[in-house]
């Protein structure tokens, strides 16, 4: 069959015990920490510098909390109660618009790493704060660490983020760039706004756990910003508030900060303050030798001889994949020419290594024309272009397109997934078998699906894409292949190896159309699965799009049908109610191929769903003769 890779179906148990301990993010990869201090030593002030606007704050680098009634932060070890303790407009009775930053000043970073500590935001008053409450807690990375850096400041550096304790500002949510207070889908904020009134945020601190209802003060949070391939995150307790491409950030020092764009002082001042704890930084450090990935790439490049980013003792390579992209193609004949070192002659330079692993399949220790024809055959052979060279991963191309406008958003989608950029365990279809009684006749069949929905990236960073019908169909037919109908979702998902309990997000509390929430619905999937392989056939994670007998009746709208309880019983019957545009993070692209086999004899699927009698075997809706949008 062309076009068509079939790989055998296995056998995975996931119970519903399983399932109930892995319904959040996944988990951390291995990290080495790069700095780390919880201030209970008294020796911090060493290794912060402050520098401020006016000069009206205070700053104190081993201060006891728990005088001010305060218990000891999430991330705490043996119950002590000292941090960082920041105070602006502050020190008199004269008001003065300032900032503070404080500056680790031991080291600077580079590459990739993250930022994480506890927080607590102090404000005079009750809900809603009081006079002189509204003052903003600061993060930043890539920062000088000379300069004052705040709302006010036309020389800020850096890329940094603020938030209020109260919700005093009707832009209590900030994300800036340098000087630049970046406009929400520029951040981009997981929110629709940067107030605390938003349902978002809403949600988040929900009164009375937080006084004040949307904002995040009087009480410990966590706090992480992290820069990792090209990406930067804010999460507040575990939830991404924002997330952006950023190229390259500038080595440079991390900054904890407090600013009062407001002149009037809090009464009593002593109640306004910031709270930092337990400060670390940490980089990945995927092969556990507490040294960053990063780093050891830079000092010696000959640890990533495949250049992807990723240390080659950390990478698992299939036969001929040389890049680890999930197929075989040119690119990784260009490194099978670079290893040709012909008959006898032994390889024995650092990256000879990895030529030895991925093409060397005589066991010779040579790479030669011997290994050529293995090769050959280990080429990928599908509708799907190879991933072109330099594509985005999964992350970054989310990162890029989360504050772009829907049509925007579906176009650049539309163009990463039909030149290829696609991970490799969805370049193979699976079996989906099925028979039903024709004419007296037991009649037997298969066809062949996508293992898991459509998704831009590699194995170790791709991300699921919803989208609408208007780019799905392209996608489908560029790759030969037909969207699912409702009794082709039901199949997959009997005859799935892995099963996943549904995870939905309320449309009551966040915007269910955002990247941001695809993205992170994403993750809450991947941490469902954990180490379950990528290959096996996956149902239940989201609705699918189909194609179903009455499009012709609804033009202009999408089908949506699916997103199966452990139980068996799909949450969304089929529905037509949303525009054809339209598409949520519940949603998902399952590509069936065009081929099939009925009882041995290929056929195209079109005519099967066509066929007054072979139709039942791929339709509970009687014929279907146009199988498209």
């Amino acid at each position: 069959m062309p076009n068509l890779l079939v790989h055998r179906n296995r056998v995975v148990a996931i119970t519903a015990a399983m399932l109930a301990l892995a319904i959040t993010e996944p988990s951390r990869a291995a990290e080495v920490t790069l700095f780390s201090d919880n201030f209970d030593a008294g020796t911090s002030a060493a290794q912060w510098s402050t520098v401020s606007h006016a000069g009206d704050f205070t700053a104190d680098f081993a201060f006891d909390y728990s005088t001010r009634g305060i218990a000891p932060a999430p991330n705490t070890t043996g119950g002590t109660t000292v941090g960082m303790h920041l105070t602006v407009n502050s020190t008199d009775a004269t008001p003065a618009l300032d900032a503070v930053n404080a500056y680790l000043n031991t080291m600077t970073f580079d590459g990739d790493y993250t930022v994480r500590f506890d927080m607590w935001l102090g404000y005079n008053g009750g809900a809603g704060g009081g006079v002189g409450s509204t003052q903003f807690a600061l993060v930043g990375v890539g920062h000088s660490g000379s300069q004052s850096v705040w709302a006010n400041g036309p020389s800020s550096d850096g890329h940094w983020f603020g938030v209020t304790g109260e919700g005093g500002d009707s832009n209590d949510y900030r994300a800036y760039r340098d000087a630049q207070l970046l406009a929400v889908d520029d951040s981009t904020l997981a929110a629709i706004s940067r107030n605390h009134t938003d349902v978002f945020y809403q949600t988040l601190f929900p009164a009375p756990t937080y006084e004040s209802q949307g904002a995040p003060g009087k009480r410990w949070v966590e706090v992480e910003v992290s820069y990792i391939a090209g990406v930067l995150e804010w999460h507040i307790n575990g939830r991404l508030f924002a997330v952006r491409e950023e190229s390259t950030i500038a080595p440079g020092t991390i900054m904890l900060g407090l600013m009062d764009t407001f002149s009037s002082i809090a009464s009593p001042a002593a109640d306004t303050f910031a709270l930092f704890d337990n400060v670390r930084v940490v980089a990945p450090d995927c092969d556990n030798n507490t040294l960053a990935d990063h780093s050891e790439i830079a000092a010696d490049p000959d640890l990533d001889c495949n250049s992807n980013e990723f240390l080659d003792a950390c990478e698992t390579l299939s036969d001929g994949d040389f890049d680890n992209d999930g197929d075989v193609d040119l690119a990784d004949f260009d490194r099978f020419a670079g290893c040709l070192a012909g008959p006898d002659v032994l390889l024995v330079d650092p990256c000879d290594q990895l030529c030895l692993q991925v093409f060397d399949d005589s066991g010779n220790n040579t790479i030669d024309l011997r290994d050529y024809s293995a090769f050959q055959r280990s080429l990928t052979n599908s509708a799907i272009p190879p991933r072109p060279t330099g594509a985005p991963t999964g992350t970054q191309l989310a990162a890029e397109i989360a504050g772009l406008p829907r049509v925007n958003r579906e176009a650049r989608i539309l163009s990463e997934i039909t030149s290829g950029n696609v991970p490799g365990f969805l370049r193979e279809f699976v079996p989906i078998n099925v028979s039903a009684v024709i004419s007296s006749n037991v009649v037997n069949a298969t066809y062949f699906v996508s293992n898991d929905y459509l998704s831009a990236g590699i194995e170790r960073d791709f991300v699921r894409m919803p989208m609408s019908p208007l780019i799905a169909q392209p996608i489908a037919d560029a790759f030969d292949c037909l969207l699912p109908t409702r009794k082709m979702v039901n199949d997959i998902y009997t005859q799935a190896t892995t099963k996943l309990g549904p995870q939905p997000i309320s449309p009551a509390t966040t915007d269910i159309a955002r990247m941001t929430t695809m993205l992170r619905h994403h993750r809450i999937v991947e941490g469902q699965q954990g180490s379950l392989p990528l290959d096996n056939l996956i149902g239940g994670i989201k609705k699918d799009v189909v194609i179903t007998t009455q499009l012709p009746a609804n033009p202009n709208r999408v089908a949506i049908y699916g997103w199966h309880q452990l139980s068996g019983v799909p949450i969304q019957p089929l529905y037509l109610g949303h525009v054809d545009f339209y598409a949520d993070y519940s949603h998902g692209i399952r590509l069936v191929y065009q081929t099939m086999l009925v009882d041995g004899v290929e056929m195209s699927v079109a005519d099967v769903l066509a066929d007054p009698s072979l139709h039942v075997l791929v339709s509970d809706e009687g014929v279907l003769t146009s199988p498209s949008y």
